[in-house]
């Protein structure tokens, strides 16, 4: 595998890290009743301190450098952490409404970022990856948009229209299937950091 491929899967297992990292800080905003997109008073210290950290590994990242060893070895540790942290933001068997809104915007925040850390990912390694992640910006915008405004009504206690809660209902099933993703995206994360 070329250097420059290697990096490029490096690039791509902090933009996994990150998107986790606010997957569980929206999912706390949201339990909390307050708004997903809002960085809150009550954000754990812990989480954010993470998120900073792999924010600052991308910010720090060159294309040219790549991980050190120990950067490699920080982020496959780093990444036991924050799938824990994940895991204990799932879902429960019987989920209140509060606790799916609060996975479904999970889900759309994580999955903005990385549709984002994507389009940087092209932008340094590959111009056409960047062209083809920019095309579903706008889309993933709307899922986020869309679904703080359901968080937004449900920390108001008002209730759902059919549309939104069949909308919803359709978002769950993503969101259930999603729970299979999160142990092959850690699985991949210390995957690409080891190649």
């Amino acid at each position: 595998m070329e250097i420059a491929e290697r990096h490029q899967w490096q690039l791509n297992a902090l933009t996994f890290l990150y998107a986790y990292t606010q997957y569980v800080l929206v999912h706390e905003r949201v339990m909390a009743g307050l708004s997903p997109e809002k960085p809150a008073e009550l954000d754990k210290p812990r989480m954010l301190r993470l998120a900073k950290v792999v924010d600052d590994m991308i910010l720090d990242f060159r294309k040219e450098d790549g991980l050190s060893d120990l950067e490699r070895r920080r982020v496959v540790r780093l990444a036991r952490e924050i799938k824990s942290h994940v895991r204990e933001k799932w879902p429960p068997r019987e989920p209140s409404l509060t606790e799916w809104v609060a996975s479904a915007a999970a889900h759309f925040y994580c999955e903005e970022h990385v549709n984002n850390g994507y389009v940087r990912m092209g932008r340094v390694f590959d111009p056409d990856m960047a062209d083809r992640f920019l095309e579903r910006v706008e889309f993933c915008r709307g899922q986020t948009v869309t679904i703080t405004k359901y968080a937004d009504k449900v920390a108001a206690g008002e209730e759902l229209t059919y549309g939104e809660t069949n909308q919803l209902e359709v978002w769950k099933e993503d969101a259930i299937s999603h729970l299979d993703n999160l142990d092959s995206d850690f699985g991949d994360i210390k995957m690409y950091v080891e190649f």
